[in-house]
């Protein structure tokens, strides 16, 4: 009873406030064949939002609009084309508050009530269907003049039919320099110490281009490593915005050098090409699908084909079912789209351009490995407080890849790549596949703190012999065994200080090595040992207008899930899928 009468109330309050501020004008031709979001942001108690950010994706995940509420919580995107959207709000001390699949047609209007709490925010949408009245009205063109970032939609509504004649327009740039290792170190090969850079640009008014790179060095004997990625989409003559782009294509060209270990193998170099869609079925069913074509050069030329695909089925408004299917290579831009994390996509990119393939020997020639998974996940909220999910998988592994620390004399050359990521070595451990299921519950506590809980039961790899004479043995060695787990995650910002910790433990049988699993319906992979990364705000001292940040990283502190052997001549081998690491260093973020 209380949730209707709040409920009604709000889309009272939204009428009013976009219907009711002053008299109404005639609308315009081109109004008629574009939509209208309209919206107003309060607390749980009713209070509106001053300040409050409120961003416009379009279905490719890609960001359109950005503004502020005015000072009666209110904010409006105006001249939409038809198309599908998503809506993102956010401020200070509140969770983000997310929509998706908000259908626009011509001369609809949406009205959204947008509900910030401490823990889980909502969204109510209710569309208006075509009229001949003008919602936007003086307030809400006022919303629309108060963001940068929404002037030019201004402009061009002034005049539809003109086309601008500068070749390059709305361009948007990010630049890092970094020492140490801030991503997902576990899951990819990164360079540890290195300038990365986004820059992206609308050309013509009809595409855009974006270009990513990373130039750095691998801490192993700092060798050189470097990494550029071009991502193209273009959009239609007859739409006034980039929020129709269409299938995005990719081209990624990475080089690493690798030495070590008396090994003076040639460069590694990889080239690949992906592309990457998403439609929507209605309110309830979205489909992210595409594939990846990449060429590694490495005394042979290896190809890769990798396609990918997640279905979400929303059951209801706190309950969604996904199902996700990759072979290949991992999926980036799965992985990407699943963070959760607000940041457009060109930072998100810097993350995630360098990250190179899992290469290592067999017989003296070069293998990339490949990995097959099928997930499937059900997520629920509870309450306003706590996330549950639940998931399961299978996957498939082909030359698996592992490191290998030690004396590696024993083993033959042809099969011992050194790793130029971290002083240890790469051994090809065959094929092997697993079963896995998770259960997992989020909690949001406030004030920037949240806790992950999870456990389940997953394939892992046992020792089956103690002696190993050759690389064969090493092969034979494992064998695929079901082992149970739990783990704990915290994430929290040091009130004042500004110092943000992430610290997350994974228990499981110590003589076991498991490889980490990267989910795909899943915002957190849990890793195997302990954890923790630390980022520290630093004065910038008026030397730049960016930020300047401290951070230190701890892999597998613990030095967790090794197995031990040992070889015929007395010599011992610790296997392991994460070798214990420590990183820092600064990172300036303009």
């Amino acid at each position: 009873m209380n949730f209707g009468r709040r409920h009604f109330a709000a889309i009272g309050l939204l009428y009013g406030a976009a219907l009711g501020v002053c008299p109404v004008e005639a609308q315009p031709q081109s109004a008629r064949l574009h939509g209208t979001i309209l919206g107003i942001v309060s607390d749980r108690v009713g209070q509106v939002q001053l300040g409050a950010t409120v961003y416009l994706y379009n279905r490719f995940d890609k960001l359109v609009q950005r503004v502020t509420t005015n000072e009666k919580g209110a904010f409006g995107f105006a001249f939409l084309p038809p198309d599908s959207y998503s809506l993102r709000v956010s401020l200070p001390a509140f969770m983000p508050a997310v929509r998706q699949n908000i259908l626009i047609q011509p001369g609809m209007r949406s009205f959204l009530a947008i509900n910030l709490a401490s823990l889980i925010s909502s969204v109510e949408l209710v569309y208006s269907s075509p009229t001949p009245t003008n919602p936007m009205t003086d307030e809400w063109k006022w919303v629309l003049r108060s963001s940068m970032s929404s002037r030019p939609v201004l402009r061009l509504v002034s005049d539809p039919r003109r086309r601008t004649t500068s070749v390059f327009s709305d361009t948007r740039g990010v630049v890092r320099v970094q020492a140490g290792d801030g991503g997902n170190a576990g899951f990819g090969s990164q360079p540890d110490l290195g300038t990365a850079f986004a820059v992206a640009t609308s050309v013509l008014g009809h595409h855009e281009l974006q270009v990513t790179g990373n130039l750095g060095y691998a801490s192993r004997g700092g060798t050189p490593a470097a990494s550029f990625r071009t991502r193209f989409s273009r959009v239609p003559e007859n739409s006034m915005m980039a929020s129709s782009s269409s299938p995005q294509v990719l081209l990624t060209v990475r080089q690493l050098f690798v030495v070590g270990n008396g090994v003076h193998a040639p460069p590694v170099n990889t080239l690949s090409t992906a592309f990457l869609d998403r439609v929507a079925f209605g309110d309830r069913v979205d489909v992210l699908y595409g594939a990846q074509l990449e060429s590694v050069t490495f005394y042979d030329r290896l190809n890769v084909v990798s396609p990918f695909a997640r279905l979400t089925y929303k059951v209801s408004l706190n309950h969604e079912v996904q199902v996700a299917y990759s072979s290949g290579a991992p999926p980036e831009e799965i992985y990407r789209s699943q963070s959760g994390s607000s940041e457009p996509q060109l930072g998100q990119d810097v993350g995630t351009v360098s990250a190179f393939p899992r290469v290592s020997l067999r017989d003296g020639r070069a293998h990339v490995q490949r990995t097959g998974n099928l997930e499937v996940s059900t997520r629920r909220k509870i309450g306003a407080k706590s996330v549950v999910e639940v998931a399961v998988f299978e996957e498939r592994v082909a030359n698996g890849a592992l490191t290998v620390m030690g004396d590696t004399g024993a083993i033959e050359r042809s099969e011992v790549l050194p790793d130029p990521f971290s002083r240890s070595s790469i051994l090809n451990i065959g094929s092997y596949q697993r079963r896995g299921l998770m259960v997992s519950a989020d909690r949001e506590w406030g004030r920037g703190w949240s806790t992950w809980l999870g456990a389940g039961n997953t394939g892992t790899l046992a020792p089956e012999m103690a002696l190993v004479a050759n690389a064969g043995d090493v092969r034979r060695l494992l064998r695929s065994v079901r082992r149970n787990w739990v783990a704990m995650r915290v994430v929290g910002v040091v009130p004042r200080a500004g110092t943000r910790i992430v610290a997350s433990y994974l228990r499981t049988d110590n003589a076991t090595a498991l490889p980490a699993h990267r989910y795909l319906t899943q915002s957190f992979s849990p890793e195997v040992g302990l954890n923790v990364q630390i980022r520290q705000p630093l004065p910038g001292l008026g030397l730049w207008s960016g930020r300047l940040e401290a951070i230190v990283e701890l892999r597998n502190a613990l030095s967790q899930g090794v197995v031990g052997v040992d070889t015929g001549d007395g010599r011992r081998l610790l296997l392991m899928p994460s070798p214990r690491t420590l990183r820092g260093g600064l990172a300036f973020i303009f």
